[in-house]
């Protein structure tokens, strides 16, 4: 039920309840009243008899007074009158059911009344004595309450009529003063909270500040609101593209220092095929080469050419600033192009780069961002490792939690390990290393971005990164993404 019709309905039901009540007392109060004059009515006739039948009783004698009494009663319809001794002697009448404490104060000579209820609708009996002499005898009047049941029974039914109608209008009046006052308002109040709650903050209720009542309070209050929030998303908007410009930045230094670290491996790889291009170019500019020996050399030059091109361009592309984009790729294939890059550092470094990835691996990433943190855990990996050994990568698909900063519920996951033997972590850096500009190396060595930028793209994604450390036997750091369509059909 709105409020509004509550608001009316309570309303309503005060009034009724006031006017029932007023009307009931005024009820009451007209039958005491009507109970009072009639009392009244009873003692000035009983007392006008009284006098007359006394005369009547000592000039004429008994059977003449009893007579006028008598003859009294044919002017009189409601009322019934009737004599009764009061002393328990003989005559025509003695009212053997009077209350012990009424029959003292009529031989008292007070009046007095009773009201029979054992005859419907009730009867008023009044007594009115009369002293004859050493005796005393009382007129009874008897009235019948059925006139004055009558009256009761039309006023209540007239008090009816008049609370029903004014409850009918009071709530036709309500109905309309409550919508206009409050049902209105408050539609509008909802109605503006639904919009902002849908997102457009430019809403706004017109409600007139001259009404100064609650509802214009609220108002008020919600379209300040409104413009609170519309500066804050606004603020929030600039504040957050500016973040992401920054991050956009970090992460593009960190690309660019990776690049740096890899500069003297590709240069060591591009020695090899220059070399070769030197060689043959010398053969066939100083003669050495004639005939089909021509022919060969022009093809290994361009061969080795090739080579090298694939090379530089594999650099320019990690290198490059690119507008993050993500698509189903095959984790394969990403590992493969990442350590092929890196191969000429683990080789200067004694290391073997072993690829455990099967193909079919899917998961939907930006291969930019992608290959940048593999670089960033391969590399941190290669450093650790001072002396010959293996570097693995590996994946597989399986079920997990998510740690509480990412949050979900268990599921399956694709997890790429990268897992070195190295020196390892110790156990109290473990915590830190995902932190900004935290780092154990010699300064210029390292920024501290590497790890915490990776973390903070793998998050971007949907994922995290784990680590498991034992000082002295390697590290191991797990990616872990959520699985593309084809993942867990490629693991099966």
């Amino acid at each position: 039920m709105k409020l509004a019709r509550k608001f009316t309905l309570a309303l309503v039901l005060l009034a009724v309840a006031v006017m029932a009540g007023l009307q009931a007392f005024q009820v009451n109060r007209e039958l005491a009243r009507s109970e009072i004059d009639t009392q009244h009515d009873h003692r000035l006739l009983g007392h006008t008899l009284a006098g007359s039948i006394g005369k009547a009783w000592q000039l004429a004698g008994e059977v003449e007074a009893l007579t006028l009494l008598n003859q009294a009663n044919r002017f009189q319809e409601q009322v019934r009158l009737r004599w009764v001794w009061l002393d328990g002697g003989p005559g025509s009448g003695f009212a053997p059911a009077l209350p012990p404490a009424l029959l003292l104060s009529l031989r008292a000579g007070n009046d007095g009344w009773l009201m029979d209820n054992t005859i419907s609708p009730g009867v008023l009996r009044s007594y009115t004595p009369v002293f004859l002499g050493r005796r005393m005898g009382a007129i009874e009047i008897t009235e019948s309450m059925s006139e004055q049941e009558m009256h009761v029974r039309t006023t209540v039914v007239g008090t009816f009529i008049a609370t029903a109608a004014l409850s009918v209008f009071f709530l036709l009046a309500a109905m309309a003063m409550g919508r206009k006052l409050v049902g209105q308002p408050v539609e509008q109040l909802v109605h503006l909270a639904g919009r902002i709650g849908e997102g457009d903050l430019t809403a706004r209720v017109p409600l007139r500040r001259e009404r100064g009542d609650e509802l214009t309070t609220l108002a008020v209050a919600m379209n300040r609101m409104g413009e609170q929030l519309e500066e804050t998303r606004a603020r929030l908007a600039v504040e957050t593209a500016a973040r992401l410009r920054t991050v956009e930045h970090l992460r593009h230094a960190d690309r660019l220092t990776t690049v740096g670290k890899l500069a003297s491996g590709v240069a060591h790889e591009l020695g090899t095929p220059l070399n070769v291009v030197m060689g043959r170019a010398k053969m066939v500019s100083s003669g050495e080469a004639e005939g089909d020996e021509v022919n060969e050399c022009a093809r290994i030059i361009f061969q080795q050419a090739q080579h090298m091109t694939a090379i530089i361009r594999q650099l320019l592309d990690f290198a490059r600033r690119r507008t993050p984009s993500r698509a189903p790729e095959d984790l394969s294939l990403l590992a493969e192009r990442t350590l092929s890059l890196l191969k000429p550092m683990a080789t200067k470094r004694g290391v073997m780069l072993s690829q455990e990835v099967p193909p079919g691996f899917t998961v939907e990433v930006d291969a930019g961002q992608f290959q940048q943190v593999l670089t960033n855990l391969v590399m941190n990996g290669l450093h650790a490792m001072n002396q010959p050994g293996t570097l693995r990568v590996r994946s597989q698909v399986l079920r997990a939690t998510p740690p509480a900063d990412v949050g979900g519920p268990e599921q399956d996951w694709v997890r790429l390990d990268v897992e070195d033997e190295g020196s390892g972590i110790p156990a109290d850096v473990l915590p830190h290393v995902f932190e900004p500009f935290f780092t154990t190396k010699d300064v210029g060595e390292g920024t501290g971005l590497g790890l915490s930028v990776s973390y903070g793209m793998v998050r971007d994604h949907g994922g995290w990164i784990d680590v498991k450390s034992e000082p002295g036997r390697g590290s191991c750091f797990s990616i872990y993404l959520p699985p593309g369509k084809d993942a867990c059909q490629a693991a099966s």
